[in-house]
């Protein structure tokens, strides 16, 4: 038995005609705060301040650049405008002593390591107790 696996996982389902959930609160909300202008203010200042609210929320319902949200998409102008545009490398200093005194610990430490080792006898019995798994 086949079934058909939807291909459109991505797109929004249609609420009211051609609209979607998003574009209708968009829309909504926008006829809502000119509604409320409306009431509020004088009627040739609600003109002015409803054309550019309502073309706002129309540009928020229906203005998709690069297949994003005009949301998303402000949020990432703001976030790349306020990010630092050139790195400058720093080096960073570190709690390490200066090379020329590591040489010098080192040579000695080299010559203290160098110094001890093992004997003959000492060899054969750490290989007898690796041989037998650490027993004694």
């Amino acid at each position: 038995m086949r079934f058909k696996v939807p291909k459109d996982v991505d797109i929004e389902d249609r609420i009211v005609g051609p609209l979607t959930v998003k574009q209708l609160v968009w829309l909504g909300g926008g006829g809502g705060i000119c509604l409320l202008l409306w009431k509020l203010i004088e009627f040739q200042v609600f003109v002015f301040v409803g054309i550019v609210i309502m073309s706002l929320s129309a540009a928020f319902a229906f203005v998709r650049p690069y297949n994003q949200s005009l949301v998303a998409f402000c949020g990432s102008v703001l976030l790349y405008l306020s990010k630092p545009k050139l790195y400058i490398w720093r080096r960073i200093e570190m709690a390490f002593p200066k090379s020329n005194q590591t040489a010098r610990n080192s040579k000695n430490d080299l010559i203290m390591v160098m110094k001890k080792g093992l004997s003959a006898s000492e060899a054969e019995g750490l290989a007898e107790t690796l041989d037998a798994s650490g027993k004694s």
